[in-house]
């Protein structure tokens, strides 16, 4: 029994680093891609790209270093608990 629920709590580890590996890159998608089709529609290109090219990145980051933490955090009370 001990034997699955390690391998569930290291598999739900694995999933929470994927996600983490897909945070940044995918936040930065979004800016782009909300700033290219206000560009487009409002025609003041590259600027509403420049600025949420930056809000996505900064997002990104900001996400990651949360979800970082948290994975630490949780780290931290395992170590405890053994």
């Amino acid at each position: 029994m001990k034997r699955k629920r390690r391998w569930k709590v290291e598999s739900q580890k694995v999933m929470a680093l994927t996600s983490l590996g897909l945070m940044l890159p995918s936040s930065i998608a979004v800016g782009l891609l909300i700033g290219y089709l206000l560009d487009r529609i409002l025609g003041t290109r590259p600027w509403f790209l420049l600025i949420f090219l930056f809000f996505g990145t900064a997002s990104g980051i900001y996400s990651l270093l949360r979800g970082l933490n948290r994975l630490q955090d949780e780290e931290e009370a395992e170590d405890t608990d053994i």
